[in-house]
């Protein structure tokens, strides 16, 4: 309760409501029966998310196509070849990580792959997050 735990998985709900939060959403308004409706409901009407599986693992993919959609599905032409499992990489994911990849977000491991299914940790996320503030803040 009192520790970061950095290697815990991030879930659905705490990247729509971190997302939420950051756009300005009050994200303590009661609007549903969890602690994270403020967030979902914020990421339905943004269309960052269809708003299911909200305590599903939120996947390394998943979370490229949540901020892809955020920054408004922005165009990307970098190859994903490079990466030994780009092949992975689920079609309805395929722009955003490639956006992702090419503004710097995601890296790959040290073995060379994306890890696209793989879970998100918390510290991959808050790695990812400052990325993605210092690429659409400059």
């Amino acid at each position: 309760a009192t520790t970061f735990s950095p290697n815990l998985p991030m879930t659905r709900a705490m990247i729509v409501t971190v997302l939420a939060a950051y756009d300005g959403a009050d994200t303590t308004a009661a609007v549903g029966d969890h602690w994270y409706s403020a967030g979902q409901q914020w990421a339905m009407e943004k269309g960052v998310s269809d708003g299911t599986n909200m305590e599903g693992t939120l996947t390394r993919e998943q979370l490229a196509v949540m901020l892809w959609s955020y920054a408004g599905r922005p165009e990307a032409s970098t190859s994903l070849s490079r990466y030994d499992d780009a092949d992975s990489v689920s079609l309805w994911a395929l722009d955003a990580m490639t956006w992702a990849v090419e503004n710097g977000l995601i890296s790959g491991s040290d073995n060379g792959e994306l890890l696209p299914q793989g879970q998100a940790t918390r510290v991959q996320v808050a790695t990812i997050l400052m990325r993605f503030v210092e690429a659409t803040n400059s």
